[in-house]
Formats: structure tokens, sequence, C-alpha cells
């Protein structure tokens, strides 16, 4: 985090100013009339003192963040109403909406487009989903959305932008793609006097980059690629410029939300590793990885004595990746690790009066996706583990009981690996 200088706070100065007239005012008020009723003697002197304590000398707000937010056409089929032909997704989040509305900012990767019906709904290999998945996302409470992914032009250009006023729409922030060319490719959010500034970057968008202009590719999508971006200046140009406009326009603390890395491997890539470094050594504070769909490492680590966090992989908040519909493509993979998520709580607290923000108390809630037969078909919930393995409030069989253990065995054996 970057150290600022010291600034005066606006509204004490205001009030120094009204008590600094009043106190002449009286004073002039009781020399010329020679009355003891406005002796300012009489007065309570600390209520002349400026009351510090209701200017905060420091702040502390959370960062909630989760990995990719997937709807296959099973969760579509799922959530359809036949009756009243409509979808509707918020069970989905019951268990965990607590756990993310608690956070003052939550930020997930929204994998997919909503491209409208002018086409049907479909999901792998491209994604067309009902807007009704936002409104889910949005119950949940999540405020940020990164749609920098291999899906995003998925339902291409108009898809993009239309996926954009979905979210903009129910009120969340989108940040990674553009309608057009934005004035700046950052997203800054201001929580309790904090300044918070979002980068995000796909490392491809599945060959469906032949579809779009070269000049309207670069302005609408942020592309790098973590296996060139060592090599291959142009690659990492965009990101530097990136966290050095944030560093200049103020940003107490700087994320990169990252979709990069291998497919259905546990651990990150050398690339993903040094890509890292790259940025947290140009001042990034904060990478949230997606894109692997299984939990890869989280580190905490020290540049130059400030404390820096990144989780390569937060692995599959909700999609339909499960053991029983990968081992027909995967049989040589164990496939349940993409059953798994888990949402990061990070602390960030700033001192106003010397301008130093850091990061504190960084909490691990791992997840996990529960699917039950249940009509139309299936009945989705992603569950905060270790608080319903405590007490089996849901009365969950023996068998559903010992893949949440080791869900959460697996995943909390991934947090933070430093070494």
């Amino acid at each position: 985090m970057r150290r600022k200088r010291r600034r005066l706070n606006p509204k004490a100065i205001i009030i120094v100013i009204v008590l600094a007239a009043a106190y002449i005012l009286f004073t002039n008020i009781g020399g010329v009339f020679g009355s003891d009723e406005l002796n300012l003697n009489d007065l309570n002197k600390e209520e002349m003192i400026v009351a510090e304590a209701d200017v905060p000398k420091t702040q502390k707000i959370t960062l909630a963040a989760a990995g990719d937010i997937i709807f296959h056409m099973s969760q579509i089929d799922s959530g359809y109403d036949e009756q009243t032909d409509s979808y509707d997704f918020d069970s989905f989040f019951e268990y965990v909406k607590p756990v993310i509305e608690a956070a003052d900012i939550a930020v997930a990767n929204f994998e997919g487009t909503t491209g409208g019906t002018s086409e049907s709904y479909k999901a792998y290999p491209r994604f067309n989903i009902p807007d009704e998945t936002l409104d889910a996302v949005k119950y949940a409470g999540f405020d940020v959305l990164s749609t920098a992914n291999n899906h995003t032009l998925d339902t291409y250009k108009d898809g993009l932008i239309r996926t954009l006023d979905e979210i903009e729409e129910r009120g969340m922030l989108a940040v990674g793609t553009y309608r057009e060319k934005p004035e700046s490719r950052v997203l800054y959010v201001e929580e309790k006097g904090i300044k918070l500034a979002f980068l995000s970057y796909t490392f491809s968008c599945n060959g469906m980059e032949s579809t779009m202009t070269p000049e309207d590719l670069d302005a609408m999508v942020n592309i790098v690629n973590e296996n060139y971006v060592l090599s291959d200046e142009t690659e990492a140009a965009k990101i530097l410029e990136d966290i050095e406009e944030a560093k200049e326009e103020g940003a107490d603390v700087i994320t990169a939300i990252m979709h990069w890395g291998n497919e259905y491997q546990k651990d990150p890539s050398i690339a993903q590793r040094e890509l890292a470094d790259l940025m947290f050594t140009n001042g990034v504070d904060l990478i949230l990885g997606s894109h692997p769909h299984v939990i890869q490492d989280s580190k905490t680590l020290e540049y130059e004595g400030e404390k820096k966090f990144v989780v390569y992989s937060m692995g599959n908040f909700i999609s339909n990746q499960r053991q029983e519909t990968l081992d027909v493509y995967y049989p040589n993979l164990e496939n349940y690790y993409t059953e798994d998520g888990v949402i990061i709580n990070i602390e960030i607290e700033k001192d106003f009066e010397t301008g130093i923000t850091t990061l504190g108390e960084i909490e691990f809630v791992p997840t996990w996706v529960y699917r039950v037969e249940a009509p139309p078909l299936y009945d989705y919930d992603v569950i905060p583990v270790e608080e319903y393995l405590k007490n089996n409030s849901l009365n969950l069989d023996d068998y559903t009981l010992s893949r949440m253990e080791r869900s959460f065995r697996d995943t909390m054996s991934k947090m933070n690996i430093n070494q």
C-alpha cells in the first residue's frame, strides 16, 4: 500500500473556524455590554475543543472474494418454473448469502454472458444464460463482477455489451470488459474513505477474438496472457499502465483479478508465479485468481516491508462441474476437486493520519456445491462447509458429509502455503 501526504480533514477545519468565530463574537458581546451572563469562563472549555474523536483516525473494511460463477444447462433447467415460465436461482445461494453480505465489498468472476433470448439459452462450450442468473448473484450479495474471462465473447460483441447492461441495471459493477474504449480500464470503488482499485484480465477468449476487429478487441476486453508477459513487452504494457494509473489516482489498495492458469491443475504454473511477482513488484497488493476450476495455493507475502496476498485460483463458486459429470470426459482426473470453492475475507485498514493502508486478518471460508435430485431436475446449494459440518443442521447423509469433509480438508490444505 502507498504512503500518502497527511491531509487536514475538511470537516475538522470547518469546525475550528466556526468555534473561533463564536469565541470572538461572544468575547466582544461581553466587552460591549459588561455582562457576566456571557462569561466564557463559565463555559465548559472542553466544548471549545474540536472533538477529534468524532473524526476516525483509522477505518477498517472487509473485501470478500469468490471464484467462478458458472451456470451449466442442468443448473439453468433446474431454475426453470414451467407454471410461471420463468427462472429463479436465488435458492442456490441461500446458505452462503450471509457470508457474502457481511463484507463491505464482495467480488467474483462471472463466467458467461447474458446475451438475451434472440437465441436459445445454452452452456458449454459457449454460454448464453438467463438474466435471472444475475438476479441471484445480486441476491447473494455481490457488488463487483469480473467479466474478463475465456467466455467473455461467447455471444459475440453484442452479448458482451448486453451482459454489462444487465449487470449495471441490477446495481452491480463490472471490470475487465467495456462497451467501447474506456477513459480508464481500472474500476475505482471507495468505501468508508478507503479507495480500492480493481484490475481484471483474461488469458484468452477461446478463439472468439477472431469475431472482433483488433481495435474493438483491444478496447473492449482486457487480455493479458501470462505465458508471454515476461518475454513480450506488449503483453506487459497494458497491466503495467493500469497499475501506474491506479497509483497516480491515489488508490489505497490495488487488486488484480486474474483469469489465468491451467484447468484442473491444483498447482499454479511457473508463468502464474512470475506474473504475480511482476505485479507485486510494481504495486499490486492483492491478486485473486480464477479459471482452473479447482483450488490452487494462496500465499501471504512481503514486498519491501508491505504485506501482499495472492490466491492463484479460488475454484468454482458454483457450477455443475463435479465428479458425476466430469468422469466421462476426464476419467484420469480427480474430478471432485471441481466441487470446491473458497470465499476469502480480507481485512483492509487505513490510518487517516499517516495515509498508510495495510492488509489485516485474512479469513478462509471453504465452500462446496451440493447437488440433490429435486423437481424439475436438481437443487443446487453453495454451502459454507465448516459451519454446516459442525452440527449437520441440513441432516445430510453420511456419504454427503464425507464429501463435504474431504472438500474442507483439501481446500484448507491449499490456503496460506507460504514456502
